[in-house]
């Protein structure tokens, strides 16, 4: 999405340079063919009723910003099993726009990198596709199949549904995502359509459901969750428990805060004291908990 205010179809109220600042680092983009056999558009659900621009443009928002923003990762998911684009189209934008640099060269064969490892090697851009086509023709090896390597949870949901946390049946995706997002059929441009955004109640759905569907799915599933996939998240309050979920401090707080408050304390049996030989490893233990744990990021699902 290139415009800063989306029209009525787009999905979120702010361009995705203005997403990677707020903490965004996953990007859902769905591609088609453009105007012309070298040209990819980003469009949903069809380009008659809404083109959100190039993906090469696009592309050129995110490689300026991990130029300046260099130890941070970003994911983008290419959504194009419906609205087919050419291969060697999408290859084009990545290669015109600069953003090949970055991107983390396939799957890797045991386990994935660290993040200090992407960062250190400047693969800070992870790129997904559910186009057997499009991986197939990349020589290159960066787009990584979606269906091999990522467990999408059941949604989207319609208003008023229960916020379900199934399949159950993992086999060997490493990569968890829970949809978060409300959908409607609606009419543009004449035309009706199912699964249109739905811009409403967003205080609810982007607040307190946000964090009990994210809570609940990871205690039904056998691995951390990687990306909470929702619409407007600007509205609402899904940073918040975001940050809970990664065991990290809320804006103008510090992790120095949650540390155990250890101290002398006089008891009845004179000689004895209460306080714990340990303070130093126990300090130093729960700092290196804290800091690994950064596990759950906002995926912003870009469905223009």
């Amino acid at each position: 999405m290139i415009k800063s205010t989306p029209a009525k179809m787009g999905t979120q109220y702010f361009g995705i340079q203005q997403q990677l600042n707020d903490g965004i680092r996953g990007l859902h983009l769905n591609i088609t063919q453009g105007a012309t056999a070298s040209d990819v558009s980003l469009c949903y659900p069809d380009c008659n009723a809404y083109n959100g621009g190039s993906l090469r443009d696009t592309l050129t928002i995110v490689k300026n910003w991990l130029d300046t923003n260099q130890r941070d990762v970003v994911t983008i998911f290419l959504e194009s099993a419906l609205l087919k684009a050419s291969p060697a189209a999408v290859l084009k934008a990545f290669a015109d726009s600069g953003a090949d640099k970055y991107v983390l060269m396939g799957k890797p064969a045991a386990a994935w990198p660290s993040l200090e490892s992407m960062i250190g090697n400047h693969t800070t851009l992870v790129v997904f596709s559910d186009d057997a086509g499009l991986v197939a023709a990349n020589p290159k090896g960066y787009f990584i199949p979606h269906p091999n390597t990522v467990l999408r949870l059941d949604g989207p949901f319609t208003y008023g549904a229960e916020w379900t946390c199934g399949p159950w049946n993992r086999r060997y995706e490493s990569i968890l995502v829970i949809p978060h997002y409300i959908v409607q059929t609606a009419t543009y441009n004449g035309a009706t359509y199912n699964n249109m955004p739905y811009p409403f109640n967003l205080g609810t759905t982007n607040g307190y459901q946000f964090e009990f569907h994210a809570i609940t799915c990871r205690g039904g599933q056998s691995i951390w969750i990687n990306f909470m996939e929702v619409d407007y998240y600007s509205e609402g309050d899904v940073k918040t428990p975001t940050l809970k979920l990664n065991a990290l401090p809320y804006p103008n707080d510090n992790v120095a805060n949650f540390y155990p408050q250890f101290f002398d304390a006089t008891v009845e049996v004179v000689g004895v004291s209460a306080s714990p030989p340990t303070l130093l490893a126990s300090v130093s233990r729960l700092a290196i908990l804290v800091t690994c744990l950064s596990l759950t990021l906002v995926f912003d699902a870009l469905r223009i």
